[in-house]
């Protein structure tokens, strides 16, 4: 098993490629992440986000991250919505409300994205969570970071669990998150840029 890079307070990083690292950890009561969408995102020299053999590297890792809990939540991005039925068919899609955002979409301007989820989690509140976009200066150079209270609101919607899971840790908002509810969380990145942002994040106070 791969030594952390960081662990502190109930928070654990491991820089690395997540195939390799997930094997290794123990289960957990939600995996709640944003992986790279295949759109050409610079995200560093270790990530490739133009990738032909894109779907076949997805089904590797998420089968993976299914392993270590029965619930789990992602960001797919539009473009790839429908066909992530063909690794396995999500239970739900949840709406991520985003308001104010600027992204473009085929009718206009795009203020959602879906969270797909896997999983049974009983009947906890209403299927959209609202998170608007904020400018952060602590998250570097990460060219598309999720707002913490992207975050934080999915985990209480979820699960009452205390150990979250983020393969693709980027910035570190699912771990900030976490650690402002009071729960534990792994996470794995393979740019150790983003490593050292996530660690100096954390070192902060509660972040919103």
């Amino acid at each position: 098993m791969a030594a952390p890079y960081y662990e502190k307070d109930g928070i654990t990083i491991y820089h690395g490629d997540c195939r390799e690292i997930l094997p290794t950890l123990p289960k957990v009561d939600l995996v709640l992440t944003d992986p790279p969408y295949n759109r050409g995102f610079d995200y560093g020299h270790n990530v490739d986000d133009n990738r032909d053999d894109y779907w076949e590297w997805c089904a590797d890792w998420f089968r993976k991250c299914r392993d270590r809990s029965d619930l789990m939540a992602m960001t797919p991005g539009h473009h790839n919505l429908f066909d992530w039925a063909g690794i396995e068919k999500p239970k739900h899609v949840l709406c991520w409300y985003k308001p104010a955002a600027m992204g473009g979409c085929p009718v206009g301007i795009c203020n959602w994205e879906p969270v797909l989820f896997w999983g049974t989690c009983g009947s906890r509140g209403c299927d959209v969570v609202t998170a608007p976009i904020i400018r952060r200066s602590d998250v570097g150079d990460h060219p598309c970071p999720k707002p913490v209270d992207w975050a934080k609101k999915l985990i209480v919607l979820l699960t009452d669990g205390d150990t979250i899971l983020d393969p693709f840790m980027g910035s570190g908002t699912t771990l900030v998150a976490a650690k402002n509810l009071g729960r534990r969380a792994i996470g794995i990145e393979i740019e150790e840029k983003y490593c050292e942002i996530a660690v100096k994040r954390l070192a902060q106070g509660v972040l919103l």
